[in-house]
């Protein structure tokens, strides 16, 4: 069970990746007045995208770091409390991040560029954690018992 869990997560990051990079681009794009709506309605779709799954997969990822690997004793505290720091910093980011909707569209990339950008670093780095150092140490935890 747990390693189709893994399995799965792998999978979602790659999603996310693509997600992450395309809103990475979308933002830091120069647009000029007539692109600025249709640049935020892009940012708007990929951020639904990334929304839709986004709590439910950090959910899983906190029940398997925090609960499953605490118990097999799979990683230091210290990784643990790095691993809070960052899962803290992403939710004041998102938290920061006002509710985007298709009613502020043609404002989301001139009003909020700065906090997409943040945010798209923050879950880029975290993807890339997770897939080199939490997900192999849960799988090495797993097998090694």
């Amino acid at each position: 069970m747990i390693n189709a869990i893994l399995t799965c997560l792998g999978s979602e990051h790659k999603k996310l990746s693509g997600l992450i990079a395309r809103l990475a681009l979308v933002a830091t794009r120069p647009v000029d007045a007539q692109d600025t709506a249709t640049a935020s309605r892009e940012v708007l779709e990929i951020w639904e995208e990334i929304r839709r799954s986004l709590w439910s997969h950090l959910q899983i990822e906190d029940e398997l770091v925090y609960s499953w690997g605490k118990s097999h004793h799979t990683f230091s505290s210290s990784q643990l409390a790095a691993l809070s720091g960052e899962r803290e910093k992403m939710r004041n980011l998102l938290a920061d991040l006002p509710e985007l909707s298709s009613a502020v569209a043609p404002q989301i990339l001139a009003d909020h560029r700065a906090g997409l950008l943040a945010l798209t670093a923050m879950l880029d780095s975290h993807v890339e954690r997770y897939d080199s150092e939490v997900l192999p140490a849960v799988r090495r935890a797993l097998f090694h018992r």
